[in-house]
């Protein structure tokens, strides 16, 4: 009966998740006319240096249902002033995202919240109850006044690299391609098929994600296959798209604002399982690896869980 009321509580704690936007039909179709204008990073670094080849080679070998090319922001932009239909355009931003809160601060320098009473000569102000940082790409379409946005895919992380690019061409060519042959967004997944195929496949891990404690009791956590990787192999698993294996990876979800933690399928980068929120630690900067908790690993093969969490709104 604990048990029970412990999922209930996660469950309705998560809201109804769904990482990305699911595009329009005829928004879809006019992607899949379009020549997709991807954004690269203007090169006055090596890091942009190694994400723009990143970029272009995971594209050049992994989009296959339109044209592409790469250009500068400069470029996009004056072909979005133009109103050229004949690009789609994958652009970037990074971001970052407080939360602001109203405290109040005593004469000897105790902070109190808000609606507390708090001591004569308190002093009121603004702060920042925690910052997300994520890194955002947005699928965008000529509008008849400016451009309309398609689906946005977030990251956690602000440096992407090959995987990140290979699971960004992945997520949009699934929604599109779903999208476009009219397949309702409440039927994107289907959630007995994700579970079966999480129950059968060797869950990779990567061991940062996770405290040596919880390592310790990893097996209490999840009863299926699993193995906890080291980064190189980590990436491997993905970029080889190893047949039989899942990999957990975190996102940002623009629909909810905050970071969710999922379940892809290696072979082919199709999310099949969604876990939602771990929790925050208030007054520091918020880093994306302190959402994965271990212990509710036990709901990526929970119906129950994954009913109220992959579903699109």
């Amino acid at each position: 009966m604990k048990s029970l009321f412990s999922l209930i509580v996660f469950l309705f704690s998560l809201f109804s998740f769904s990482q990305y936007e699911y595009p329009e039909k005829k928004n879809a179709d006019i992607v899949l006319r379009s020549t997709l204008a991807v954004q690269l990073l203007d090169e006055d670094n090596e890091s942009a240096k190694y994400a723009n080849a990143a970029v272009k080679e995971v594209f050049s070998e992994n989009w296959k249902l339109t044209e592409v090319v790469f250009l500068s922001k400069r470029e996009i932009e004056k072909l979005k002033d133009s109103k050229d239909t004949k690009y789609t355009y994958l652009t970037h931003d990074d971001a970052l995202l407080k939360d602001m809160r109203m405290g109040h601060i005593s004469p000897t320098g105790k902070l109190h919240s808000m609606g507390v009473n708090a001591p004569s000569g308190s002093v009121s102000f603004k702060y920042a109850a925690f910052t997300f940082a994520y890194y955002s790409y947005n699928l965008e379409i000529t509008g008849e006044k400016k451009p309309v946005s398609v689906t946005k895919i977030g990251f956690a992380n602000g440096e992407l690299s090959k995987i990140d690019y290979l699971f960004l061409c992945q997520q949009l060519s699934h929604l599109l391609d779903s999208s476009s042959k009219s397949v309702p967004k409440n039927e994107y997944y289907n959630i007995e098929s994700n579970i079966e195929l999480s129950k059968n496949s060797q869950l990779t891990l990567l061991e940062d994600y996770f405290r040596e404690k919880d390592i310790k009791k990893m097996d209490s956590y999840y009863k299926n296959d699993f193995k906890l990787v080291k980064r190189e192999e980590y990436q491997d698993v993905i970029l080889n798209k190893e047949s039989g294996k899942t990999y957990v990876k975190i996102i940002w979800s623009h629909q909810h604002r905050m970071y969710l933690w999922t379940v892809v399928n290696a072979e082919d980068g199709t999310v099949i399982s969604q876990v939602g929120f771990g929790g925050i630690k208030f007054g520091r900067n918020h880093d994306a690896n302190d959402i994965i908790k271990a212990k509710h690993l036990k709901y990526i093969t929970s119906t129950m869980a994954q009913k109220v969490n992959n579903r699109y709104k």
